[in-house]
Formats: C-alpha cells, structure tokens, sequence
C-alpha cells in the first residue's frame, strides 16, 4: 500500500504528499485542470504554449534562468500536455525542496511572461510542430486522426494545435488563458519523495497560500455523434515502411468497460507469445505492430497498428489484423490470455509505483479526475473481476468494424 497524506488550503490548493525517504530526493508536481480540449477553435495549441512559457522566467525569476538555477542545484524539471491536463514536475535533492516549491510557485503567483519570451517559444512550438509533425514520417497521424475520429468537441485537433493559431497568438491571449485556468482552484500539487509532512504542509501555505483562488470548473460539453461507418483513407507520406493504423472511440477513463479493453491490448500485444507477435511480426509481416488504449476524460481511443515490412504489402498486414479482430469479436480471449495480461498489469502496476515522478504524477491525476487519491492502490484491483463474458461484450460494444476509421500511411510516389 502507497501512503499519503491530503491537505486543502483556503485559496482551493489540493496538496497531496507521498513520504519515501529511501533516496534523498523530492519531486513537486503541479497538475492544472486543463487541456487542449478546453480550447477556442479559433486558438488551439494554446495549452502546449503556455506549457513551454512557464520555464522561461518569472517574476523573480529572470528570463532563461529557471533552469539554470535548477540545474545548479542538482535539479531538472519538465512537463506535458494531453487533451485533459496540463502537469508539470520539478525534482530536486531533498535538501532543496524550499527552492523547488519556491521556483514552481513563483511562476504561478504572477503571470509569467512576457512579449519576448512570447515570441521566442511561438517560434519554437511552431518549430517543434513542422518536425514533429510535419516532416517527420507518420508524424501527421495525430492531426489526421482526431479530425476524422471526432467532429464536434476539442478532441477534433491536435494537442499541439494549429500552426496559424500558434504565430498570432497575443500576450493578452496568453495571459487570459493563465489568468482562467492557472489557479489554485484549478489544480493539485502532489509532493512525493524525501519528506516530511508538517513541513511541506507549512512550505505549501508559504508559498502558494496566498495566491488567489480561481474558478475550479471549465464548460466542456463533449457532443459527438457515434460512428456508424467504416471509413477507410490512404495517406501518402514520406515513411520507408507503409503501416496502417486502425482506430476506435472507447468508453472514458476509470469506467469497468475501460480496463477491460486495456486487458485486451495488453493480452494480445504483450510477449513473444501473443497473438499480435506470433501473426504479424514472428511471420515478418510486420516490423512492429501493437494495440493501445489511450484513456481520456470523456472519450478513450483504441488503437491496433501495424509497420508493414518491405516485401509486403498493406492488404497482407490488414488481413491479419481484420483476421484477428475478428477472432476477438468471436471468442474474446482465452482464459490463459486473460491470466497472463492480469500478471503483465500488475508487475507495471509495481513498477510504476517506484517511480516518484510517475506517483507524484498519478496522484495529481487521480485528484483531479476521480477527487480519490487511493485509486493509486486500488486501480490494479480493476482488473481482478474482469472475466471474458464481460471483455466480448465489452468488444462487440466498441470494436465493431464499423465503428473503425482506418488510416493507410503509403510511402509518397516520386514525380
């Protein structure tokens, strides 16, 4: 069992603390209630944006010097943006932990940037987009798969968004953004590591105590249609390999039908002994192929890919994976799939846990999206009761074929 410890202060701050003195080292993680589903249409990649903006500088932290000072103390940091949050962590030698919640504090206390640092980082995501996403092989996948997989909610763009939104956005777009969701009522501070409670508990208060509350709640209506039709597109890129990606909406986050379909990708993806590695890449079809589950807020997506190996072709690989599919759809999986995938989860499961930077993260997710911090020790017992009557229900509800979006990734023709 985790222990931690809960605090809230008056101002909104959720505190979570996990003591593990084994090594002498702290991470102060600070996770905000917003993503880019949240976004205007007109303004997307705003959330990534301000992610970068937040190491440039503060207000006693001159510009370009967040990290320095950090990294002088035996420190590092960084950050990232999903559709639903926004988390950002510093780790740092327990002796500094003072120095840490005051550099993460001092950057949310007053807004942080300014018209240069502003300019620097839009040139720098617009950068990180083009090679990223732009001239990167299968890099537009993100972009080319939320428009054809939603149609109404922010789920519809890409996290980093819009490069024609990130080049006009003003400090006043930027400061509005911070000012309605950068607040203490908006996010969950979880510290873990080297500590001791009264004292990050009176650290907290000092630096974040007086910073005023915010509004806790953003409007998000998630409004989309089902999909009733199997849809099927080529897309030429400049990739060595063609691969195919098929896709599926799934049900939100931390519901049973969830985990039961994460069982699933684990059970047919994990091991030289599955399904996908026996018919896809063990009979060199493939160069590598997976399922995922991506869990989010409203709305999961449910991923099988497939790399597809030179000398074969895009229908050799959509034969066994439709093949495959189908045997899914048929019978489920069988019980020694369901045992082994149970083990896999679990040893992650105590994996994950000895990483303070991934409990620190898990806490402030769990905070923010369920308000139930010990979801840190019961969220592996999910999968305890999941039996294959439950997982070919589970299947037949969401992986249907056509209620798949199908993306075919053919290397560009030459002119």
């Amino acid at each position: 069992m985790i222990e931690y410890k809960e605090y809230e202060y008056r101002n909104g701050l959720r505190l979570v603390m996990s003591r593990r003195p084994e090594i002498p080292n702290v991470i102060i993680n600070s996770s905000f209630y917003v993503g880019s589903k949240d976004e205007n249409p007109d303004k997307t990649g705003i959330s990534h944006l301000l992610e970068h903006l937040m190491f440039t500088g503060s207000k006693n932290v001159p510009q370009g010097k967040f990290d320095e000072i950090l990294h002088d103390n035996g420190g590092e940091s960084n950050a990232y943006t999903s559709n639903d949050i926004t988390s950002y962590y510093l780790s740092v030698p327990s002796s500094k932990t003072e120095l840490g919640m005051w550099l993460d504090s001092d950057r949310l206390a007053s807004f942080p940037v300014n018209e240069e640092s502003l300019e620097i980082q839009k040139k720098v995501v617009c950068e990180e987009k083009q090679q990223v996403h732009d001239n990167s092989p299968y890099g537009s996948f993100d972009i080319e798969s939320a428009k054809r997989l939603f149609k109404n909610s922010g789920y519809r763009w890409a996290i980093i968004g819009e490069e024609e939104h990130i080049r006009t956005f003003t400090l006043e777009d930027v400061r509005d953004y911070f000012n309605k969701y950068y607040n203490p009522s908006n996010m969950v501070l979880s510290v873990t590591g080297d500590i001791d409670y009264d004292e990050i508990i009176n650290l907290t208060d000092r630096y974040y105590g007086s910073i005023p509350a915010g509004e806790k709640k953003r409007d998000f209506e998630y409004n989309e249609p089902e999909i009733e039709k199997y849809t099927e597109e080529e897309i030429e890129d400049s990739v060595s390999l063609p691969a195919r990606f098929t896709l599926y909406r799934a049900p939100k986050i931390g519901t049973r039908e969830f985990y039961a379909l994460k069982l699933v990708s684990v059970a047919l993806t994990s091991g030289e002994s599955s399904k996908i590695y026996r018919q896809l890449i063990e009979s060199n079809i493939s160069a590598e192929s997976y399922m995922y589950l991506n869990g989010m807020e409203f709305v999961s997506l449910f991923g099988f890919t497939s790399f597809v190996n030179e000398d074969k072709t895009i229908n050799d690989a959509a034969s066994v994976m439709n093949g495959i599919m189908d045997e899914l759809l048929d019978g489920g999986l069988s019980e020694n799939e369901i045992l082994k995938a149970k083990n896999k989860i679990q040893t992650s499961y105590y994996i994950k846990i000895q990483s303070m930077i991934r409990l620190a993260n898990s806490f402030g997710f769990n905070k923010i999206f369920y308000n139930d911090c010990d979801m840190i020790n019961r969220e592996v017992n999910n999968f305890d009761n999941l039996d294959n009557t439950f997982i070919i229900d589970t299947v037949r509800k969401y992986l249907q074929k056509d209620k798949s979006v199908v993306l075919n990734y053919i290397p560009r023709k030459r002119s």
